[in-house]
């Protein structure tokens, strides 16, 4: 079976430069305005092609005064995105490079890859032009080998080296130049998710995960999909997300991510978590 990208979620001290930069120089869709489900005073901000696709999302948690990250032996780094075929020229002239910081101070690299798919969003970008999707993000570990192992078993592969290849996306497995602990700030990536086809699928990666050298640390069902979370030997988080229902649970697709998006679950306790963030819905961002 194949374990393709999902989404990516990352932490960000400054909502509005996130939104101005994934939307308006990168042109994807702001798909969900929401809440961290475990801190509804938390904004959690999704963004994506035109239905949030999985596969196409990069997610950020908000946290005002955050402070800046420090990387140390276990982290995760580094946001590839998937563009078309043919499309490097226009990036190149965009964006004055392939690759560029986010106001997080995230690298971003523009990938041309044939194999992606995507919703074009309405906006200036050609669609011929449009990121389609993840490309791919990197784990610092202090053991790569014992990293590398886990996948293997957990994700029933062959024994490899250097990156886990997952379809076109790719995670680089590589050794951590620190040896400090690290300390999540702006731009630190919280988990990175891999796709699966359905629930059935999360018990079986639930039951193979201690015996894989991975440690569980929860299940949940976030409404737009289903999650399991686990940690790497390094002590990355890892999740698996199911592909469905998808975020038209709650919004139509014609409106995606212009109101405070809750899962049903959720619903009946949308007064006190909207006192929670009286930000949200953030108003629309123009060039």
């Amino acid at each position: 079976m194949n374990y393709p990208l999902h989404h990516v979620s990352l932490l960000t001290g400054d909502a509005a430069a996130t939104v101005t930069f994934y939307t308006q120089q990168l042109g994807l869709r702001l798909v969900k305005q929401t809440v961290n489900q475990e801190n509804w005073r938390m904004p959690h901000l999704f963004f994506g092609d035109a239905l949030g696709t999985p596969g196409s999302v990069v997610t950020f948690f908000v946290i005002d005064h955050l402070g800046p990250r420090y990387d140390g032996t276990s982290f995760m780094d580094t946001l590839a995105l998937a563009t078309p075929t043919g499309s490097a020229a226009f990036w190149q002239q965009r964006l004055g490079g392939l690759m560029v910081r986010d106001p997080n101070g995230v690298t971003v690299t523009l990938v041309e890859t044939p194999a992606h798919t995507q919703a074009p969003v309405e906006n200036e970008i050609p669609a011929a032009n449009q990121i389609s999707g993840l490309a791919g993000s990197a784990l610092r570990v202090p053991d790569p080998k014992a990293t590398r192992q886990f996948f293997a078993q957990l994700l029933a592969l062959p024994a490899f080296g250097g990156d886990l290849q997952l379809g076109p996306d790719t995670i680089a497995i590589t050794a951590s130049q620190v040896q400090t602990k690290h300390r999540f700030g702006r731009g630190s990536i919280d988990h990175i998710a891999l796709a699966v086809t359905d629930a059935d699928q999360l018990t079986v990666l639930a039951n193979r995960t201690e015996a894989a050298g991975g440690q569980i640390e929860k299940r949940a069902d976030r409404g737009w999909f289903e999650s399991l979370y686990v940690k790497e030997p390094g002590g990355n988080r890892i999740e698996f997300a199911t592909t469905v229902p998808g975020f038209t649970l709650d919004e139509p697709a014609a409106t995606l991510g212009t109101t405070l998006g809750l899962p049903p679950f959720l619903e009946p306790h949308r007064a006190d978590i909207a006192d929670g963030v009286p930000q949200l819905p953030l108003l629309p961002v123009h060039a």
